[in-house]
């Protein structure tokens, strides 16, 4: 019923509608009306109440561009993003998100985000700057009905739609870090990191969770993170719409999920091919376990894991893992 009398007041913003039409339009009292109204003020809508004029939305946004309601605004999707969990701080959107999950409490394409985080994390336990305001920080639950050997595609493919996303609504192109950073000349722009629960022949479930620096400025980062991290406003110049990044990725996402379920990630292959960051450099893979490999990264392969030649003249597929250019200056245990 709130989305619905928002949605009323935002198709004639800037004029007024009374409470009696508002009323009969969704078949419910006038006094009921009035605490949706007040639930709207609540959240950060501007309404203007006047005498025997009605209510007027004055700003069509909250304090808050990524309440739900404004997520789920001109979103075109059937099941990413139509359920969301919001919260302005968490210590970290992914645990979370397995909670809910773990309960049985969200469906598949449930959204859990946060204005910040406060222990927001990177793969091999790195820590995320997530400041509140300036990024994305949000995590997607999947059900995804395949075998764990199958994951690596959903990791490349999250990267891809991401990608896709910041191209349509700035005209950035990034470069995908295998198996599933965003760059822009070398330095970061969207970490992905991935938790799993399942058996060897099952996904339960998969917590993909994203970070997108969005309107940071140089001075927003931590002094030790000024070289190797960027944002979208850094790189252009100006603010970008968090609201519709998100829902241009979820979008992009849902297409590219239901076609790998369906028929396999070609296209997004291809394109993780044409804007790969890693293919032809000469690596190290940190496994994470303990074991680190060196070689070339020669290509991905159909279910989007990593092929690389060691020095031995041997080949290797990898499934996941930690990539960095044997030239950069980062280590491993950074």
């Amino acid at each position: 019923m709130l989305e619905q009398v928002l949605k009323i007041l935002k198709e004639n913003q800037g004029r007024y509608v009374s409470g009696e039409i508002l009323a009969q339009k969704l078949g419910i009292t006038r006094a009921a009306i009035w605490k949706q109204l007040v639930r709207l003020k609540e959240i950060g809508y501007e309404i203007e109440a006047a005498p025997r004029k009605g209510y007027c939305l004055k700003s069509v946004t909250p304090v808050s561009g990524l309440h739900p309601l404004e997520i789920k605004d001109g979103l075109h999707t059937l099941r990413f993003g139509q359920v969301i969990y919001e919260q302005r701080e968490v210590d970290s959107t992914n645990r979370w998100a397995k909670t809910l999950a773990r309960e049985n409490k969200a469906p598949e394409g449930t959204l859990v985000i946060a204005e910040s985080q406060t222990g927001g994390r990177g793969r091999i336990g790195r820590n995320w700057v997530s400041a509140p305001g300036l990024g994305l920080w949000f995590s997607l639950i999947l059900r995804p009905q395949m075998s764990m050997s199958a994951l690596a595609g959903i990791m490349l493919l999250t990267a891809v739609s991401m990608a896709k996303a910041i191209h349509q609504v700035t005209g950035v192109q990034v470069q995908i870090k295998w198996p599933n950073d965003l760059m822009f000349q070398s330095r970061k722009l969207v970490g992905i990191l991935a938790e799993l629960n399942g058996e060897i022949d099952r996904v339960n479930y998969l917590i993909v969770g994203i970070g997108v620096n969005v309107n940071h400025s140089e001075s927003d980062f931590p002094v030790e993170l000024r070289n190797i991290a960027n944002s979208l406003r850094v790189i252009t110049g100006k603010e970008c719409s968090r609201r519709f990044l998100l829902q241009t990725f979820l979008q992009e996402f849902e297409t590219a999920y239901d076609r790998l379920l369906q028929s396999g990630m070609a296209d997004s292959l291809e394109y993780a091919k044409t804007y790969s960051a890693t293919l032809g450099k000469k690596i190290k893979v940190n496994l994470g376990t303990g074991r680190i490999l060196e070689g070339e990264a020669l290509d991905l392969e159909a279910d989007g894991s990593l092929l690389i030649r060691e020095p031995s003249g041997e080949s290797l597929r990898i499934y996941s893992g930690d990539v960095i250019e044997k030239s950069d200056q980062e280590t491993l245990e950074e």
